[in-house]
C-alpha cells in the first residue's frame, strides 16, 4: 500500500517534459508571427498614411503658389511686367521645373517691380521636391533650374524619391484684331488649346494644335494657362509603396501679348 502510495507521487516522464516545450514553442511562434505581421502591416500602413499625405500637401503648395502666376496690384493699366517675355511662366525643357512671377507686395518688394522676391518656381533634383529661395532671382530664365544654390527642399530625400512631370496642354490662346472683335462673331478671332504634352506657350506658331495659317502679328493674343502637374513617389524603406497624384493649376491671370 505503502509502495502505491509512493508511485503516484512521482513527477511527469522526460517525454511528457519535451512534448510540453514543443507545445509552448509552436504557441510561441505562432503568437510571434502574428505580432510581427501586424507590426509590419502596421508600419506599411502608416509609411502609406504619410506618403499621401506629404505628397497631397506639396501638391497643393504647388497649384496654390502657380495659380498667381502674373498677378499685378496694377492689372487695369499698362502691359503686364510679371507677364513679360523675360518674367512669364517657363517651364524646362525636361518638364522638372518651373519658374514665374507675381505681384508679391506682401514680401517686401516694389509694387508694379518685378524685384527678386517676385520670382517663385519648383524643381525636382535628385529625387527631391525644391523651391527657389525668396529673393534669388529677377527672372524666370530656365537655365537657373541647375543652379543647386537657389534651392530648398520640400520632400524629405531620406524618406521617398519622387519625380515630377509640368506640361502646358490645355492651355488656349485667342487672336484678335482689337478694332474689329465682336465676342459673338467667331469670324473676327482666331482660337485654339494645345493638344499635346508641351512645355511652352500656347500662343507660339509651334504650339502644338496652333492653327496652319497663323494670325498675323498685328494681331492682339491672349493666353489662358492651365498647368498638369504629376507627382510620383516610392518609399525609401519599402519599393512596393509608390504613390502619383496629378492636378491641375489653371493660372488666375491671362496673358495678354500686344502688337
Amino acid at each position: 500500500m505503502l509502495k502505491s502510495r509512493r508511485q503516484r507521487q512521482l513527477g511527469i516522464s522526460l517525454i511528457e517534459l519535451m512534448v510540453g516545450m514543443v507545445i509552448s514553442l509552436v504557441v510561441l511562434w505562432g503568437i510571434s508571427v502574428v505580432y510581427l505581421n501586424t507590426s509590419a502591416a502596421s508600419r506599411t500602413g502608416n509609411a502609406a498614411t504619410q506618403v499621401n499625405q506629404d505628397l497631397r500637401a506639396m501638391m497643393d503648395i504647388m497649384v496654390a503658389d502657380i495659380r498667381r502666376a502674373g498677378s499685378w496690384g496694377a492689372a487695369s493699366s499698362g502691359s503686364n511686367p510679371f507677364t513679360a517675355a523675360a518674367t512669364d511662366l517657363a517651364i524646362s525643357s525636361d518638364g522638372q521645373c518651373i519658374l514665374y512671377s507675381y505681384d508679391a507686395t506682401y514680401a517686401g518688394g516694389t509694387a508694379g517691380v518685378v524685384d527678386a522676391v517676385d520670382v517663385f518656381g519648383f524643381r525636382v533634383s535628385n529625387g527631391v521636391l525644391q523651391s527657389l529661395i525668396p529673393g534669388s532671382l529677377t527672372t524666370t530664365a530656365t537655365t537657373a533650374c541647375a543652379t543647386d544654390n537657389l534651392w530648398d527642399n520640400l520632400s524629405d530625400g531620406r524618406a521617398v524619391t519622387l519625380s515630377m512631370t509640368l506640361n502646358t496642354k490645355g492651355s488656349q490662346c485667342v487672336a484678335f484684331d482689337p478694332a474689329t472683335y465682336n465676342a459673338t462673331d467667331a469670324s473676327t478671332y482666331t482660337t485654339w488649346a494645345t493638344n499635346a504634352d508641351g512645355y511652352g506657350s500656347a500662343c507660339l506658331s509651334t504650339a502644338p494644335g496652333a492653327p496652319s495659317t497663323y494670325p498675323a502679328a498685328t494681331n492682339t493674343f491672349a493666353e489662358t494657362r492651365l498647368i498638369t502637374i504629376t507627382l510620383a513617389v516610392v518609399s525609401r524603406t519599402d519599393a512596393m509603396l509608390t504613390r502619383s497624384l496629378t492636378d491641375e493649376a489653371l493660372v488666375r491671370n491671362n496673358r495678354v501679348i500686344s502688337p
